[in-house]
């Protein structure tokens, strides 16, 4: 279970990350803050859903099988 509660954490603050590249960016009125916004804070929201959903798909496979 540490290792799914870690791959969340690690899915929020890539979350987190990016949200606040896509709010500085929105302050700031440049061509370059497209770019940003697009590129770095796109990528960082992107990467942080990737990493939340793939620690839903695998944390069956992090959790020990009961023995039976």
């Amino acid at each position: 279970m540490v290792a799914l509660e870690r791959r969340l954490q690690l899915a929020g603050k890539l979350l987190i990350a990016g949200l606040l590249v896509e709010a500085i960016c929105l302050l700031w009125s440049r061509p370059f803050a497209f770019i940003l916004l697009v590129g770095l804070g796109g990528f960082l929201c992107a990467a942080g859903i990737a990493v939340y959903l793939y620690s839903l798909v695998s944390a069956r496979d992090l959790n020990p099988k009961p023995m039976q």
